[in-house]
């Protein structure tokens, strides 16, 4: 196969990613619809459509235990287990105040609808306002016996509303400065609090059970909702909602007239409901994209701990306890009005273990993810919204593998912790499971011509192979119970643990790489062993067959990759450059190049004929345990690691490669107008283009022909080159002058640069601008040296006027002609 037109890779960049924002805790949106989430001792802001992060909020290392906005979303407040509580330019996310205001942790944070006044409930048994502008205490409100979990502020009175873990509810008069009614109905812990939207109507619920509703003018109960599940979150679902047109077709004809309030709540079950007020009833509830478990507690992680309204009552945003963030909307279907599953952000990974790419080959779609938990998430790369999870598995995934048929049908298999290997359709059905391996399932592979046969190895040192001809002719059993899929051959490959294998482009062989330091080639369908590739000084963790020659490559924890030849087992080529084990390697440019990432965090692309790294990426900070290509010409990379981030990469070589000559063409172009100035003496025009294209030297002489015109002509020039300046090009000019300065034959016309900048921009400036300090020190010293020079030729000047002068007694000649 010819290379020839084949054009190498030089540069890939992260166009989207997939990062920690959300590790539970405290989570808020704005207004504008930010959202603001916890993150260990950090803020994160995000966008919510696209999930990326926008700005992070540093922190005290201490974890965030409330955040709350500002009604116009201008500032953010939060507080942290260290008791300081901060506010926030959102603008610019600089810290506007800190203080300490209370002896325990800030459990909640309300603004008022003013934004002049912040509440604060606290661990020490206590609720305190803030005045937002001059952050000073206005009140001090003590009663609760326990805990304050929860305050919100009346939207037209002046009064707050507490609640606490001693099952009391607390209404607080701000004029006053007293408590005015104590509501006692619920018998444990009340965890939220809501307003109707004309705020007179109370919802609370708590993990007793139960939401009560209370007139906040009589300050009397209403009703009593069993919820039949302790309670994290609730939210009183506004008139004028999206979710208008589902409440009226619960609440039936009469349901205008009877303005019944509808709630929505979540908690340990992990389902969302919405409840008619008046009757107690649940009138919708959804479990899709929540909980996975079918029983009466939801599996752990999948509990409800805030609801949140988006902002203009757009629909409803959870929190769960696996860090999940679920966007839900009504939407007609059928006829009926039901609620979907919108978005779905993950904010927190945790350790990512394998990915894949599917979809189109020319341009794969979703992202398949195996993390450090049993199930399997794919994700839209579009939105990088989580579009379906996948539950099957009892222990963590190790390995997936994907393909797609010449009739475009997709399958993945996953192997895992639970000694199974399980097979996967493209909508997320498990349609067929594979048991017989007696340890983890940490390496697999389909085969790649006929599509077959899966074979798989792990823990337990066999090598098995499984046929999987029946779900690609769609002839797999129907019905309740998952298929079961049949081993065709089994082999004890390795002394250790296999840690990856590959099937050859022809289906012709098998590779499998393990602990014992080893790799050996296999041929199908009898698995007999061809090949034992050995070399390696520690245990190999991946292995794939080149797509155009007959060699395979491995990488291994010794930090090097190497590639063998399949005819005789001799290495033709090791790569060393990583720091650390090589964890995964893949053949990119029709194997021309190789594409690596390992545990020192880098992803590194390498020349096969030259065994060089051509380029290094460094956006992870951890170990990078798998690596994916895909896309048109290997123009996707996907990488993911221990810093629970994945990254999606475009091959940016076409970019790169015009954006070089587009910059060289204007360069000349600029270069050739620089040298029609220089020719037509306009040393302004010169000057500027010359520092416009950086070149020093030419600015130079630029100025010292400006010099040579006199000194008023020169100060016209540079005046008029630096009174537009930005800070970056002040300091990039100074820099140049710095560099003349260090030359005494072009000292003349740095100084006489560094005098228009001093006069045509003030001190305050010049002192803003980042490292301006180093230069001016460079500049002072060899000024001062200059200085010195000249001062000392000054007096040599000196000493001969005085000669001169001195033989002035000596007669004129006129005179001695005269005498003689």
């Amino acid at each position: 196969m010819s290379n020839r037109g084949l054009k190498l890779k030089s540069t890939y960049r992260p166009s989207s990613k997939l990062e920690v924002f959300y590790t539970g805790g405290a989570s808020c949106i704005s207004s504008k619809g930010l959202l603001a989430c916890s993150c260990n001792d950090e803020v994160k802001l995000v966008d919510p459509i696209s999930g990326s992060v926008t700005s992070t909020l540093a922190g005290d290392s201490e974890p965030v235990t409330a955040l709350a906005f500002s009604h116009s979303g201008n500032r953010l407040y939060g507080a942290s287990r260290s008791l300081q509580q901060r506010c926030w330019d959102t603008s610019n996310n600089a810290v506007l105040r800190s203080w300490k205001g209370h002896k325990g942790p800030v459990l909640a944070l309300a603004v008022d609808p003013s934004g002049g006044l912040l509440a604060s409930a606290s661990a020490d048994r206590s609720c305190r306002v803030w005045d937002t502008d001059g952050f000073y205490c206005t009140h001090a409100f003590h009663g609760h016996r326990g805990l304050v979990l929860e305050v919100i502020f009346h939207p037209k009175e002046l009064m707050i509303i507490t609640a606490g873990d001693d099952a009391e509810v607390r209404v607080w008069d701000l004029i006053t400065k007293s408590c005015v009614a104590t509501l006692k109905d619920h018998f444990s812990a009340v965890t939220s609090l809501s307003l109707s939207p004309d705020g007179w109507t109370l919802l609370t619920a708590g993990r007793d059970k139960v939401a009560i509703l209370w007139d906040l003018r009589s300050h009397k109960k209403l009703a009593t909702v069993p919820i039949f599940e302790a309670v994290e979150g609730a939210a009183i679902v506004p008139d004028d909602s999206a979710f208008k047109a589902l409440v009226q077709s619960a609440l039936g004809p009469s349901g205008k007239k009877s303005k019944a309030l509808v709630f929505a709540t979540g908690g340990e079950k992990g389902i969302l409901k919405l409840w008619r007020a008046d009757t107690g009833d649940c009138i919708y509830e959804q479990r899709h994209g929540i909980a996975t478990g079918q029983g009466e507690m939801a599996a752990a992680g999948e509990e409800i701990r805030e609801v949140h309204v988006l902002p203009n009552a757009e629909g409803l945003m959870i929190t769960t306890g696996d860090c999940r963030l679920l966007f839900f909307s009504p939407e007609e279907e059928a006829e009926k009005h039901v609620v979907k599953l919108g978005r779905q952000l993950i904010g927190n990974l945790d350790e990512v273990t394998d990915l894949r790419l599917i979809g189109p080959p020319a341009a794969p779609t979703q992202l398949v993810l195996a993390t450090n938990s049993p199930t399997i998430r794919m994700f839209d790369l579009t939105t990088m919204s989580c579009s379906a999870t996948l539950s099957g598995h009892t222990d963590t995934v190790l390995v997936l593998d994907a393909i797609q048929t010449k009739e475009s049908k997709t399958l993945l298999a996953s192997g895992a912790k639970d000694n199974s290997v399980r097979v996967w359709d493209e909508a997320g059905e498990c349609i067929a499971v594979g048991q017989g391996h007696v340890g983890a399932v940490s390496a697999l592979a389909f085969s790649r011509r006929a599509f077959s046969f899966l074979v798989t190895g792990g823990a337990d040192k066999l090598l098995k192979v499984w046929d999987v001809s029946k779900l690609l002719d769609g002839s797999s059993a129907e019905g309740a119970e998952v298929p079961r899929l049949r081993a065709t051959a089994a082999v004890a490959a390795h002394d250790k643990d296999i840690n990856a294998l590959a099937v050859s482009p022809n289906d012709a062989l098998i590779c499998t790489a393990s602990q014992d330091r080893t790799a050996k080639v296999w041929r199908l369908p009898d698995l007999v062993q061809m090949l034992t590739l050995k070399g390696h000084r520690r245990g190999v963790w991946s292995v794939q067959f080149s797509p155009v020659d007959q060699c395979v490559l491995t990488g291994s924890g010794d930090a090097t990759i190497r590639l063998w030849a399949l005819t005789d087992g001799s290495c033709l080529r090791t790569f060393e450059g990583h720091g650390a084990s090589v964890l995964r390697a893949s053949f990119i440019s029709a194997g021309t190049q190789v594409v690596s990432a390992g545990a020192d965090g880098l992803v590194k692309l390498w020349g096969v004929r030259t065994s060089e790294c051509t380029a290094t990426f460094d956006e992870h900070e951890g170990k990078v345990w798998a690596l994916a290509v895909a896309g048109e010409n290997d123009a996707v990379l996907a990488t993911g690691g221990a810093d629970a981030r994945v990254n999606i990469w475009r091959d940016c070589t076409a970019e790169d490669e015009a954006a070089v000559v587009a910059s060289r063409t204007q360069n000349a172009v600029k270069a050739q107008e620089l040298s029609n100035a220089l020719k037509d003496n306009d040393y302004q025009a010169a000057a500027a283009m010359a520092f416009e294209l950086g070149h020093a030297g030419q600015l130079r002489s630029v100025v010292e022909a400006a010099c040579a015109q006199g000194q008023e002509a020169a100060e016209g020039i540079l005046n008029a080159l630096v009174d537009g300046l930005e800070k970056d090009q002040i300091k990039q000019c100074l820099e140049f002058i710095r560099e003349w300065n260090t030359n005494s034959r072009h000292c003349h016309a740095a100084q006489a640069t560094l005098q228009a900048i001093l006069s045509q921009h003030a001190p305050e400036v010049l002192l803003d601008i980042p490292g301006v300090a180093a230069l001016l020190d460079g500049l002072s010293a060899y000024t001062q040296r200059h200085m010195a020079r000249i001062d000392r030729l000054r007096r040599s000047v000196a000493l001969l006027d005085y000669t001169l002068g001195a033989m002035r007694v000596v007669a004129p000649q006129e005179a001695a002609s005269a005498q003689e």
